[in-house]
């Protein structure tokens, strides 16, 4: 007798090709998983990053003397706002509920600014910073070119 050789198609081949077929297709799962998960962690930490420093997209903190929101049409939501001088010291909150980046600046009557300023890049950032001013009326401005209309008196008691 001869040597009886397997041909293709035959019932003794079929599950061997099964098989790899299986193999590679969970292959080809695990390769993608191994590839597209480490790149939405990246893509996700990066939009986890955005908006960067001490602001947040959540809320005003509560020991905060005096909230200042920049608003769509380059504007303060109010022309006056007031807060109290505890030590010499007033938190303020900047709020932009725009879609353009603001920063928030105070200068004294006498045209002297503050060091401390809130930068409020995106809609949606809340930053809150302790100011040094003693009571007295500050002006409260954005210094982005543009947006000289945003004028706002702060009035320290």
């Amino acid at each position: 007798m001869g040597v009886v050789g397997i041909r293709r198609g035959t019932p003794a081949l079929r599950p061997t090709v099964g098989l790899y077929f299986q193999s590679h297709r969970l292959y080809n799962r695990i390769m993608t998983k191994r590839l597209v998960l480490p790149a939405l962690l990246a893509a996700l930490a990066v939009l986890a990053s955005c908006g960067g420093g001490s602001s947040s997209g959540g809320t005003v903190p509560a020991d905060t003397d005096v909230t200042i929101t920049a608003v769509d049409g380059i504007a303060w939501s109010a022309k006056d706002y007031t807060a109290t001088s505890t030590d010499g010291k007033v938190k303020i909150a900047g709020e932009n509920a725009s879609s353009l980046p603001h920063n928030l600046h105070v200068i004294d009557a006498d045209g002297v600014e503050n060091p401390t300023f809130i930068d409020l890049p995106t809609k949606g950032t809340i930053e809150a910073k302790e100011f040094s001013l003693t009571p007295g009326t500050y002006t409260v401005l954005c210094k982005i070119p543009g947006h000289g209309n945003m004028k706002a008196t702060l009035t320290v008691s």
